[in-house]
């Protein structure tokens, strides 16, 4: 009997002809043809799967590295807003008054978060490193150009306006791309990330305490910059987006179209009143501990105590979150600052003792709770929209950022509290109360997207 090999060299029309056959019966059942069609390129895995981060790895863990530097230079210069408010009111701007100082720093966050949807939008066509490397630029000009003001526009267009735009970019930029390479470390990852502003939220308050004396304010200001120039050189690098980025057209009604969403709705408004309450005592945490009797020693220290321990803020719950819950963590740690606000800011006004130690524990919900923006938003949202969706919850915060702290500055001396440390009575209240309902809304927006099973991770 002869081999079957030798059948097929005798016809190989045939055998041509059985291949085809099997070829084409393949293709109508589904299956591959290895000789007719070329093999498909791998598919991007849909971002609804978790198995599509891969939630650590050299270059996932770089952009964190690089996103760390960027929060380092803005975050954490905002989080040092109180001694340039200080000096502004006792030196440089003594002739206007708090609230009108404010509006400094109050422009500044305002810049810095009004500018992310369209950072947001330009990052999901373009990626992260064009608006890192450009922010960087404006946040180094921004600040020598801060370093030669003396009038209140200067100022105002160096900080505010300049080095807030620059702030802006480099922040959403390396905040969004990080959340690109996790998701179930997602916590952990931004809580990272988010420490860099901590950091720098201890750092350059001190640094500016110690050199305004020696070296006067605009060689500060200069040092602080060459301080961050290395920083960002680092970040320009190092932060990188996992996505494949492609190149679309931008309609500002495409801002819009998240508010569509309810969760999205109440999340954006817990948020509006959380940067309403929780970023106040950045501004004015050092002048209120000046009043009620502080240490000289001390008073220097005292919002680089605020961030230290927010560093914790920042890390910890948001890795628990991780396991327990990203909304969960959000209601429960922004209703203990609303506690710490009422129940021992208020009543405590007057007492050092009791203004070092609510300085001490409020840094744990003040730095949770900026730390946590972006990865509640990413929580509830399609990782390819993250850019728009982030900027959109950040420009509602922009406007809260605005009008809170100028709006605080209003309430201080009114009323029956007029002089001593209860001249800030108003501005507390006030405080406390934004966080209250902040905590509520988060509340909220858990029952609404988990039901109101205590136990659920949500």
């Amino acid at each position: 009997m002869p081999h079957w090999s030798s059948l097929v060299r005798a016809h190989p029309q045939r055998s041509s002809s059985n291949s085809s056959i099997m070829s084409d019966r393949n293709s109508s059942e589904g299956g591959p043809s290895v000789d007719q069609v070329p093999p498909e390129k791998p598919k991007r895995p849909s971002p609804a799967s978790s198995s599509d981060f891969p939630d650590g790895g050299r270059h996932a863990w770089l952009t964190v590295l690089g996103a760390w530097f960027c929060l380092f230079s803005s975050y954490g210069f905002i989080s040092s807003a109180g001694v340039y408010q200080d000096y502004y009111e006792t030196q440089l701007l003594s002739q206007y008054s708090p609230s009108t100082i404010s509006w400094i720093p109050a422009l500044q966050l305002f810049t810095l978060s009004a500018l992310s949807p369209f950072v947001g939008a330009f990052f999901d066509s373009y990626g992260p490193r064009i608006p890192v490397a450009v922010g960087s630029f404006l946040v180094i000009l921004g600040l020598m150009t801060q370093s030669l003001s003396t009038q209140y526009y200067q100022l105002i267009l160096s900080q505010a306006i300049c080095a807030g735009l620059g702030m802006g970019m480099i922040f959403h930029s390396s905040i969004n791309a990080v959340a690109t390479w996790f998701k179930r470390r997602r916590g952990l990852a931004m809580g990272l990330a988010s420490s860099g502003s901590g950091v720098g939220g201890v750092i350059l308050p001190i640094m500016f305490d110690r050199l305004v004396g020696q070296i006067g304010f605009p060689w500060t200001v200069r040092t602080i910059g060459f301080v961050l120039l290395p920083l960002q050189l680092v970040a320009i690098f190092t932060v990188q987006s996992r996505l494949e980025h492609q190149p679309k057209r931008f309609h500002i009604m495409e801002l819009l179209h998240p508010f569509r969403d309810l969760t999205f709705d109440l999340n954006a408004a817990a948020c509006f009143f959380g940067t309403l309450g929780l970023l106040l005592p950045f501004n004015y945490m050092k002048v209120a501990a000046a009043s009620a009797g502080v240490s000289p020693n001390l008073l220097p220290y005292i919002l680089p105590i605020l961030n230290s321990t927010s560093i914790i803020g920042r890390i910890v719950p948001l890795w628990a979150g991780d396991h327990l819950g990203v909304f969960n963590m959000a209601t429960i740690f922004v209703f203990l600052g609303a506690i710490l606000v009422l129940a021992l800011w208020v009543p405590g006004a007057g007492s050092s003792g009791a203004v070092i130690a609510f300085t001490v524990l409020y840094g744990l919900p003040l730095g949770y709770f900026v730390a946590t923006i972006a990865a509640l938003v990413a929580k509830i949202s399609d990782i390819r929209e993250i850019g728009v969706r982030v900027g959109a919850t950040f420009f509602v915060n922009a406007v809260a950022g605005l009008v809170g702290s100028p709006l605080a500055g209003l309430l201080i001396g009114v009323g029956n509290w007029s002089s001593g440390p209860e001249e800030f009575r108003g501005l507390q209240i006030f405080c406390g109360l934004a966080i209250l309902v902040s905590a509520l809304l988060f509340g909220l927006t858990r029952v609404y997207t988990g039901g109101w099973s205590v136990t659920k991770r949500v």
